[in-house]
């Protein structure tokens, strides 16, 4: 899917598994070095790489020279529920808007999908992808959760995918 025809435009496709895997676990790593400093590089890298086990209903990558990902499962307790589980721009990528295409293409592919609501988690010290998520219309819910390898708590947003059928 490209969107946009000038010159520069974000161009977002299909990923592909596993050509593609490898390339998104280093942006998830260089992303969180640009937030966070130092990480676990391995530790992350290989989240990544597992999520790719779980069910898929969008892997979608923007390439050179803004690179980014977005990975959308389903899966969830609520099968009318997909999981936004990773979105990701590389450092020198950020605040070009390749992170609000990918968000725009993960909630129109959810959609199209048939769910209901997409959901996320973000650390809460994320204000710059708290911003993103809550202008495109997310909204929290539940209480603060430990993130799985420690550090800053998360917070778990939704938002409601409009008319839609109820998923069976």
């Amino acid at each position: 899917m490209s969107l946009g025809h000038a010159p520069g435009a974000i161009r977002i496709r299909a990923g592909v598994v596993p050509d593609d895997v490898e390339r998104c676990a280093e942006i998830w790593v260089r992303a969180l070095e640009a937030r966070d400093g130092t990480v676990d590089a391995e530790a992350m890298a290989e989240r990544v790489r597992t999520s790719f086990q779980n069910p898929i209903i969008r892997f979608a990558v923007a390439d050179a020279p803004r690179n980014g990902f977005a990975l959308v499962e389903s899966g969830c307790a609520d099968p009318n529920e997909a999981l936004l589980h990773f979105l990701a721009v590389h450092p020198g990528g950020a605040g070009s808007g390749v992170g609000r295409a990918l968000l725009a293409d993960a909630v129109e592919h959810a959609t199209r999908s048939g769910f209901r609501s997409l959901t996320l988690e973000v650390r809460t010290t994320n204000v710059r992808a708290i911003e993103v998520y809550t202008r495109a219309g997310f909204e929290p819910f539940g209480g603060e959760i430990p993130h799985p390898l420690g550090g800053d708590p998360m917070q778990s947003y939704r938002l409601a995918l409009v008319d839609q059928a109820p998923r069976s």
